[in-house]
């Protein structure tokens, strides 16, 4: 199965078009454009074949409710998203698994800047609330440089219940918390793991706390006393990387 979603940005458009050309239904250009990367990539070979719409930037500017679109946008086809079933009998069959799941996240920067780094690290499976998260926002993949296209993601109406179910299959659940005592380089992450990030604002919920087998924190030693969720992020999960490469 699969759905079509709205992209912009070059990056993100480009990522697409180079390295996964037929998920691209339909590429909007700004006509006006002098761009010259946009009209390398137009020139390309790839591009050739694609269905190149030649639009005004009011067009775009009206489809992605944004004016900072860069002058370029696609309409493409991406892998439907997991739920709940499909996604435990996913994780079943895997062996030392990574998921990282955003708990109460809701900002489309945020999400796609947490899919970036999450794709970048290779990981098996990202996890939303269906209830918190608009996931056909065209930001969430702008930022997400084509990660949304290439990771695997579920959206769940539950994540508590979520994180019960990983956690009967073998899982071990690690959430950031600034409350915490246990760094974040501390615990063994060779084994199947989660990460759980909360939003800025309220960070994990009490639940998800309640429900992680140990809490982390990342170390300040300057006068902030947090991190955006996406640098708190790519710190969690390059040290779940340097571990499993070192072993």
């Amino acid at each position: 199965m699969s759905k079509e979603v709205t992209i912009y940005g070059y990056n993100s458009v480009e990522t697409s078009v180079s390295k996964n050309p037929d998920s691209v239904i339909e590429l909007y250009v700004d006509r006006s454009t002098s761009n010259k990367r946009i009209e390398k990539l137009l020139s390309s070979s790839v591009a050739s074949k694609l269905n190149i719409k030649r639009v005004d930037r009011t067009f775009l500017s009206n489809l992605l409710s944004t004016e900072k679109h860069q002058g370029i946008a696609a309409k493409i086809v991406i892998n439907e998203f997991f739920n709940l079933k499909t996604s435990i009998q996913f994780l079943s069959q895997k062996e030392k698994s990574l998921v990282l799941i955003l708990d109460d996240l809701d900002d489309p920067r945020n999400i796609g800047a947490c899919l970036r780094t999450a794709n970048a690290v290779d990981i098996d499976m990202v996890v939303l609330s269906k209830n918190r998260v608009n996931m056909d926002s065209p930001v969430i993949g702008k930022v997400s440089s084509g990660a949304l296209q290439k990771t695997n993601i579920a959206v769940v109406s539950n994540i508590s219940q979520f994180i019960d179910r990983i956690k009967e299959i073998g899982f071990w659940v690690y959430g950031a918390s600034e409350n915490s005592n246990v760094s974040y380089w501390e615990p063994n992450f060779i084994q199947s793991t989660a990460i759980i990030v909360g939003s800025e604002g309220t960070g994990l919920r009490d639940l998800t706390k309640s429900q992680c087998d140990q809490l982390l924190s990342i170390p300040m030693a300057g006068v902030v006393s947090s991190l955006n969720v996406s640098v708190a992020c790519g710190l969690i999960l390059y040290e779940v990387l340097r571990q499993r490469s070192t072993n």
